[in-house]
């Protein structure tokens, strides 16, 4: 399943806020952040390989050369 760069910056922004309205009380709310910070690198990393390919994509579409 893929997600839009529309649906991908949604649960970025959730990730984020939900992180930044935590706090840490136990050793369950440690492993809630871990996860969740997990999360968020996962999308970031999706995120950053759907740009690199569309910018890719449009340089080749264009006429440019790719050397």
């Amino acid at each position: 399943m893929s997600l839009s760069l529309r649906h991908m910056d949604a649960l970025i922004d959730v990730l984020e806020n939900k992180l930044s309205d935590m706090l840490v009380w136990d050793g369950e709310d440690r492993k809630e952040i871990a996860i969740l910070t997990g999360c968020l690198d996962e999308l970031n990393t999706m995120k950053g390989n759907v740009d690199n390919v569309l910018s890719f994509n449009k340089r080749h579409s264009s006429g440019a050369t790719v050397a």
